[in-house]
């Protein structure tokens, strides 16, 4: 191999290896800042309260007391505490509320449909709070498997204003801090007849 052939066979070897180290370096730039991202993700996107359990996500809302949530890297299902909204299909708990209430099957039931909805915007998608409210805030599950907890938005109790709303009832069974003050909310919808109370 001649000398000039060597020399240019060398020029194209050092390019060669330059572009490598450069594409080499490249990759490791591009997934450091793919590192980099989701840290900053984790970050910011899933806020926290001081001195409290992390927020959950609502993906889902299945009625009027009853979300789905995405929660501390597990989807979980909570029931709203201490109330009751309208059954969306026709269970024995459904007929049960209705002859309670002394309400017609039809009327419930299309009550059952708003209340949801009602949830559904105001929390779809969003960040919400859950406090429990068992001794000392500790989890508390039904016979379910749900999480039973307060869900708060941005500071607002939402069965707080399902019930000022007449969107749920107070759900007797449960014994809850919160439990005497849901009945005042309760009293006052029933009072102004709001909601579910409209035709009772």
């Amino acid at each position: 191999m001649s000398l000039k052939r060597l020399a240019e066979w060398a020029g194209q070897s050092e390019r060669m290896m330059l572009h490598a180290i450069w594409f080499i370096m490249l990759l490791l730039f591009f997934f450091l800042g793919i590192i980099i991202g989701y840290s900053l993700k984790d970050e910011s996107y899933i806020p926290e309260y001081a001195d409290s359990w992390p927020l959950a996500k609502v993906t889902r809302v299945i009625d009027g007391d009853t979300i789905v949530v995405d929660w501390m890297g597990q989807r979980e299902r909570v029931r709203i505490l201490g109330i009751d909204a309208p059954e969306t299909r026709r269970t024995r708990t459904f007929y049960e509320q209705a002859e309670q209430l002394g309400i017609s099957e039809e009327y419930l039931l299309a009550y059952a449909s708003i209340a949801t909805q009602i949830v559904e915007n105001w929390l779809l998608n969003r960040y919400v709070r859950l406090v429990f409210g068992g001794r000392e805030g500790e989890i508390v599950r039904d016979s379910f498997g749900r999480l039973l907890a307060y869900v708060e938005l941005d500071d607002i109790d939402i069965g707080e204003r399902l019930l000022l709303g007449g969107n749920a009832v107070v759900y007797e069974d449960d014994e809850h801090p919160r439990i005497e003050t849901y009945r005042l909310f309760q009293e006052e919808a029933r009072r102004k007849r709001r909601g579910i109370w409209r035709n009772i």
